[in-house]
């Protein structure tokens, strides 16, 4: 009975009422991959969005950028190498630039990856280089030094087109609980710095399959899951990032062939981080940042 009783208390609640809309299938991946192309930041100075992303070790953000890139060349793709263990393998400031199979030519989208956190302090990308990379000042290419910040001329003002346009943190669902106390505070002093700029700052909820059963069974049911929303709601309180903002996905990591919904609702969480995008653009242009 104990056990029984043990094992039921560790089980993720199941299925409830559907709390965010939701369209599934082909023809809706392909209006969302349609609508991506299309997109353009306002402006005519302006040709890119460029997305700056960062997190936990492991928790999917080359394996995010290699979904992308997937989707939109129609095969598995590993253009940013992806790391298994407790150490980040992304050492250098990266903005990946996808091509579309379709069109032969470029996304309107950079996805930036930086170094990621190490569950040692200080072994991980510095507050003060996320914050220097969002700004603008970080090059193509910049190697991360754990011990010491990207030292710039604090006056200098980067052009927009080189800040980031957004930023994602990259947060496991299945790891959710094991975000430190420190780590926390480094994460804090980065979105309040940024948050200060104007910067629209969002969260990706990776491996939200291996976190809940319910959606390892079937993933068009991850706006069904209780135990996904409660994850949101609980990233939301830790991390100070509306629930809006906190966007449920699930990355490429077995699989040699494209699926579907995997792809609908990643590109689902990648047009909502465009549009943030945009909306940075825009408020630039009426003089608000």
């Amino acid at each position: 009975m104990g056990n029984e009783k043990s094992k039921q208390a560790s089980t993720p609640p199941q299925e409830c009422a559907q709390w965010r809309r939701m369209t599934w299938g082909n023809t809706e991946k392909e209006r969302l991959m349609k609508e991506i192309r299309n997109l353009k930041p306002p402006g005519e100075e302006w040709s890119e969005f460029r997305i700056l992303m960062h997190g936990q070790i492991s928790a999917g953000k080359s394996s995010f950028l290699n979904t992308v890139g997937s989707i939109f060349q129609e095969r598995i793709v590993s253009r940013a190498i992806v790391g298994v263990g407790s150490t980040s393998v992304t050492k250098k400031f990266t903005p990946y630039r996808l091509r579309d199979k379709k069109t032969g030519s470029y996304l309107p989208f950079a996805l930036c990856d930086v170094m990621g956190m190490e569950t040692r302090d200080g072994q991980w990308t510095l507050p003060e280089d996320i914050i220097s990379a969002a700004k603008g000042h970080m090059k193509d290419g910049y190697e991360f030094n754990p011990a010491s910040p990207l030292k710039h001329d604090p006056s200098e003002k980067p052009p927009v087109k080189d800040q980031a346009h957004c930023i994602i943190y990259i947060v496991a669902a299945d790891q959710l609980s094991l975000l430190s106390n420190n780590i926390l505070d480094k994460l804090k002093r980065v979105r309040n710095e940024l948050s200060d700029l104007g910067l629209p700052q969002v969260v990706l909820l990776t491996k939200v399959d291996a976190a809940c059963p319910l959606v390892k069974e079937d993933l068009c049911n991850v706006y069904k899951s209780s135990y996904i929303k409660q994850q949101i709601q609980r990233c939301s309180q830790k991390i100070g990032i509306p629930i809006t903002h906190i966007l449920p996905v699930t990355n490429y990591h077995e699989e040699i062939s494209l699926n579907d919904d995997i792809d609908v609702l990643t590109l689902t969480a990648l047009l909502q981080i465009l549009h943030f995008a945009s909306d940075r653009f825009e408020n630039v242009l009426q003089g608000f940042c």
